[in-house]
């Protein structure tokens, strides 16, 4: 069969024999049924990507092609896709084909990357739970039963993971009779000759979730059809050597003309089946509200128990635990969860309750749910707190109004918040903290605010974005205060880190307030304080212990408020707490891809997108209708449509994939050079395209142009970037200066990208700007005054902070200047 592609189809040793996809493609051009193969493959692994949209940027991705062959589709992916797919598996019964396959593993220098493993597809030795995608290309045909060979791809992909094949298959036309289907499957040798709808069904059966099968029958007739061309070609004007060569093509046209004929009939189709391994969840607790789910990837325990009474093979085993604050999960309960627990989901803002170090043991993901509704209602809470604690306002509880009547020197002890001679002292810079400090400057912009962490925590963005300072002692950070906030979590390090010492520094006049686990505070000194009256106030809502024994002193101090645990005790946190549960899953399988929030991702992408476009035109520096801006999205990108006016692009004109071939070859392979880069924006703008005229190229001469100091990549423009192998070309150029921004295109253009649709703009904007001062320079005459490289270099450092960083501030500005209305 190699020889005869080889020999007839004029296809290149080392390329791909399965059928393939003919969509754009010239079926007069040299080597054509190849592309096709590879444009095949190609399309079933966008299809798995868009599947596992989780996993379309790992570096850790597994994969197992069943029934390779000579591996050719295998080798072809792992090459493609090297910064993605870490360990290819090639599972292939012949030793012959494998023999190949090896040496062409060794040719590309893949041998590290690629696993041969002789067996049938049916009976594998590989590991269960193992691989992302289990994908396969022509081969289950030859299955003695499709369902126990459905059954192995199961046992063998992850939870979550993809399951993707192409096959012939019997056909479903209703005017043909069993009898004939029979006939033909078993002139071919073919067992378990089942119609798509019966694979499908199979499929399910054996557990597989969201099968379905996409018809390409319509590829296969132009494959039979291009067999057809060659053949009779070769036959009528093609040497064909001895008269047993000709008489075994003349049967190979026949038998294309009857493959042909069989496929106007509906005896056979071919094409494409999806689908997912589904995940297994138990919740060991009882929910503060019933758990509502909406994904049936997500088994739970009332699903596997139906799918074992429907008589389904294989039953889901658990790979998510869910917990709350009151399961206890020591390192003995960790170890004892089935060994096909990767994801741990706790209901609760602390992690005491968890042995963490157990869990990193054991790879399993520890993850909380209704972290948004708990830190909004704790920050809430502790502001309010905050302020009546400053004011001494709990200490008023139960004070007669005066006798005399109000006065101005009536009690008047306590400290405003928004006062530039009060200080807050924070233990912690965590979420919580953070997200309280952002609250208090809107209200309290001139307040001192101090902090505590451990040196090698230090939130420099914090104390830059916040005006927050640093105390590495938290004794002397105690002595400052007038106000002293644990919020920090429990830990073995964490434990009376509030002690003695920390509390017998605090200032006569300072208070406590105790957001975090009361097992922070040492509570026999934090009592004697308080007894003491060497500070002025306690406001607690979490003791050690907890619940405080009724006769403990602590209840009878006047100036001690103890709360309840009260901080999240609300229904809307409850209701978090278990409606998150779901999206926390769907985030870490890639379950949830067209879920809320991700078209709410996909909605703000878009937006700025346009807001890309029309401030492009605003400026000056669109071209009618040509050039692009795209922004990642999913497995592909989201881009410019081509043939609409930028000053009118609207939101919603985005699209997968643009009219523009350049515009894809461009894109793509800058996003295949740099996984890092989220965003990437193509221009012509005059000054930048006459600077990629000049010889010396761009030259950074100014402050402005210290953005791009050490980060503007070259590239040598041969034509019209519509060659998709001029794609490795820009890739290597890019790759060529690390960490670049900018790629200047010589006699073309640019193209600046970054993190952000708004930072690859602003890239832009300041790049031609940068271009034209050149150019000015360059028309004056006068001799060029060239900044030290030392200056440039801490520029450049210097432009990167988080506070001048590309788009940081300028972008919501340029947003308030476009309109959709």
């Amino acid at each position: 069969k190699l020889k005869f592609y080889l020999h007839v189809m004029g296809e290149d040793e080392g390329c791909s024999i399965h059928y393939g996809k003919f969509d754009n493609l010239d079926l007069d051009q040299p080597g054509c049924y190849g592309l096709a193969a590879e444009a095949m493959t190609n399309y079933m692994y966008r299809l798995s990507m868009t599947l596992l949209p989780h996993r379309s940027e790992a570096s850790d991705f597994r994969y197992v092609d069943l029934g390779s062959g000579s591996g050719a589709s295998a080798i072809y992916l792992a090459e493609k896709h090297a910064q993605t797919i870490s360990e290819t598996t090639i599972v292939n019964i012949c030793h012959e084909q494998n023999i190949t396959a090896r040496d062409r593993a060794a040719e590309r220098n893949l041998t590290d990357r690629i696993n041969i493993v002789e067996a049938s597809f049916d009976d594998t030795p590989c590991p269960s739970n193992y691989f992302d995608l289990t994908f396969s290309q022509d081969a289950f045909i030859h299955s003695v039963t499709k369902r126990k060979t459905y059954a192995e791809a199961y046992r063998i992909t992850k939870p979550g993971g993809a399951f993707v094949f192409c096959d012939l298959m019997c056909g479903d036309n209703p005017d043909l009779t069993v009898l004939e289907l029979a006939q033909f499957a078993e002139k071919n040798r073919i067992n378990d000759w089942l119609n798509p709808s019966q694979i499908v069904k199979t499929c399910t059966d054996v557990g597989w979730s969201n099968a379905t099968f996409v018809d390409l029958t319509t590829d296969l007739r132009i494959s039979f059809q291009l067999m057809l061309k060659k053949v009779t070609f070769v036959l009528e004007h093609g040497d064909t050597g001895s008269n047993v060569n000709r008489v075994l093509l003349m049967n190979y046209r026949d038998s294309i003309c009857r493959r042909i004929t069989q496929i106007d009939r509906g005896v056979f189709k071919w094409g494409v089946v999806q689908c997912r391994k589904p995940v297994g969840m138990d919740i060991v607790c009882k929910p503060p509200v019933p758990f509502k789910k909406t994904n049936h990837l997500i088994m739970d325990e009332l699903d596997r128990k139906k799918s074992k009474e429907m008589g389904k093979e294989l039953v889901v085993e658990t790979n998510i635990v869910v917990v709350d604050i009151l399961s206890k999960m020591n390192k003995e309960k960790i170890n004892a969860l089935p060994s096909t627990v990767e994801l741990l989901i706790t209901m609760s803002a602390g992690l005491d309750h968890i042995d963490m170090e157990a869990c990193k043991a054991l790879g399993i993901v520890v993850k909380q749910s209704g972290r948004e509704a708990i830190t909004s209602h704790v920050v809430q809470y502790t502001l309010s707190f905050l302020i009546l604690g400053l004011r001494d306002a709990l200490n008023q509880l139960g004070v007669p109004f005066p006798s005399s009547g109000w006065n101005l020197n009536w009690n008047c002890e306590g400290k405003p918040l928004a006062s530039s001679s009060t200080t807050v002292a924070i233990v912690g810079m965590g979420v919580i903290a953070k997200r309280l400090v952002e609250e208090i400057r809107k209200i309290a912009p001139d307040t001192r605010i101090i902090y505590n962490v451990p040196p090698t925590m230090r939130d420099l963005d914090a104390e830059n974005k916040f005006a927050v300072e640093y105390v590495a002692d938290l004794v002397d950070l105690a002595s400052q205060c007038d106000v002293l906030l644990p919020l920090c979590p429990l830990t073995r390090h964490t434990e009376h880190l509030i002690g003695k010492d920390v509390i017998s520094n605090l200032q006569p006049h300072a208070g406590l307030i105790n957001m975090s686990r009361g097992k922070v505070v040492d509570t026999d000194a934090l009592t004697d304080a308080l007894e003491n009256k060497s500070i002025k106030y306690a406001i607690l809502d979490t003791t050690f212990p907890e619940p405080l024994p009724e006769d403990h002193r602590l209840w009878n101090v006047e100036n001690c408020f103890i709360f309840p645990h009260y901080a999240t005790n609300t229904y809307a946190v409850r209701e978090a707490l278990v409606a998150e549960i779901q999206p926390i899953i769907e985030d870490h399988y890639g379950l949830g891809h067209s879920d809320e929030r991700r078209k709410a991702e996909e909605k703000a992408l878009r937006y700025d997108l346009a807001i890309a476009h029309r401030l492009t035109a605003k400026y000056g520096m669109d071209m009618l209708v040509w050039n692009h801006i795209s922004a990642r999205f999913r497995t592909g990108c989201l881009i410019t449509p081509g043939r609409k006016m930028w000053n009118k692009m609207m939101p919603e004109d985005l699209v997968y994939s643009s009219t523009n071939v350049t515009a894809d070859v461009i894109h793509d392979a800058i996003y295949t050079a740099r996984p890092d880069i989220k965003a990437i924006i193509h221009l012509h703008t005059p000054a930048a395209t006459a600077i990629s005229c000049l010889e010396e190229g761009f030259v950074p001469i100014t402050q402005d142009s210290a953005y791009f100091y050490g980060k503007v990549a070259t590239y040598d423009w041969d034509g019209l970037s519509d060659d998709a192998s001029e794609g490795p070309q820009i890739a290597a150029a890019v790759k060529a200066v690390e960490g670049c921004n900018t790629l200047l295109m010589h006699n073309h253009g640019y193209v600046c990208f970054g993190a952000s649709v708004r930072e690859a703009w602003i890239l832009a904007y300041y790049f031609e700007r940068c271009c034209e001062v050149q150019l000015r320079v360059m028309q004056s005459g006068g001799k060029l005054r060239r900044p030290p490289k030392a200056v440039m270099q801490k520029a450049m450092e210097t432009s990167y902070l988080p506070e001048f960083a590309p788009g940081v501030c300028e972008w919501e500005a340029l947003c308030d200047e476009i309109s959709f209305d």
